[in-house]
């Protein structure tokens, strides 16, 4: 179970949950972050099984962001390990939902040669091409989807993708919001829900995936912004973000926590961390960015509200 804290609004319960993230980060050979109460994963490089071990078992939805190696290469070892676990236990797992850029012809070479070193991938996986501007719902977690949004990154003749993640809301309609708690709760017995309450996407979590800073619309008001750090300075030759252009945009968007990783290994770490402090003086800002250090594995519990 995951340990929730509960505000109670006029006439709704809203909760703030505690999202646990595991994750790894090292740019060019390895990135992944785990959500353990969606039961996501967002990209799958090399030696999360290492880390996650157990965990594994409990994925419903893996979404890939696009078709670098250091982004998907550890999916053989998820499947592999979950098909064990069905063969030693005997009983079946459900199948991963699995979100990859529809255009990905490297992603799909790579599912044939899944299918073929596995001899039940119908069983392990339920593929779910997307595209920019689409939304799908996520296996396992009611009311939660998953908004594709295009990256800016480079991948040859392949899309590259963002996500963020909405959560299903419903807001009473505006003209009943001064009513009477008493009166609406009588209302909502004998009409039902729908007809006193409008139905809207919130935005919970935005992932970058590898890329360059995007526009604020697409996150803004995020309760947790996960983007990717390459550089210390901006440079227009290359498919990636740096740091003061991220703290930048996570002011720009209101963002309430912010998850820094993919942090390039030709700097020392202090030198990122010093420039972060420089660019964030405020303690109080200061201590709601968290950073993925290159090479180490990150654990942590971050506050989310919504749930």
């Amino acid at each position: 179970m995951c340990p929730v804290r509960e505000r109670v609004s006029m006439w709704m319960r809203e909760k703030v949950l505690l999202m646990k993230i595991f994750g790894y980060s090292k740019a060019l050979y390895s990135t992944w972050l785990y959500l353990e109460p969606l039961r996501l994963l967002f990209d799958a490089g090399e030696g999360l099984n290492s880390f996650l071990e157990g965990r594994l078992l409990a994925f419903r939805n893996i979404a890939i962001t696009h078709a670098h190696t250091d982004h998907f290469t550890g999916l053989q070892n998820i499947f592999i390990t979950r098909l064990r676990e069905m063969e030693v236990t005997k009983q079946p797992l459900p199948p991963i939902k699995l979100f990859y850029p529809e255009d990905s012809h490297t992603l799909r070479h790579y599912f044939d040669y899944l299918e073929k070193v596995t001899n039940r991938w119908d069983e392990l996986v339920q593929l779910q091409p997307v595209r920019p501007g689409q939304t799908y719902p996520l296996e396992g977690v009611r009311g939660v989807y998953l908004n594709v949004l295009k990256a800016d990154h480079y991948v040859y003749q392949q899309t590259a993708v963002c996500y963020r993640l909405d959560q299903e809301r419903f807001s009473l309609k505006p003209e009943l919001q001064d009513l009477p708690q008493a009166e609406i709760n009588k209302r909502i017995a004998n009409e039902g829900r729908d007809a006193l309450t409008t139905r809207v996407l919130r935005p919970l979590i935005f992932y970058s995936g590898d890329g360059r800073a995007i526009g604020d619309k697409d996150s803004q008001d995020v309760p947790l912004m996960i983007h990717e750090a390459t550089f210390l300075e901006p440079s227009p030759k290359v498919a990636h973000a740096s740091l003061p252009e991220v703290i930048k945009l996570y002011r720009e968007t209101n963002a309430k926590h912010l998850l820094l990783f993919h942090l390039s290994t030709r700097y020392e770490y202090k030198e990122f961390i010093q420039l972060l402090d420089k660019l964030v003086p405020e303690q109080k800002e200061r201590s709601r960015i968290f950073v993925i250090r290159p090479g180490g594995m990150f654990a942590k519990n971050i506050s989310v509200p919504g749930f």
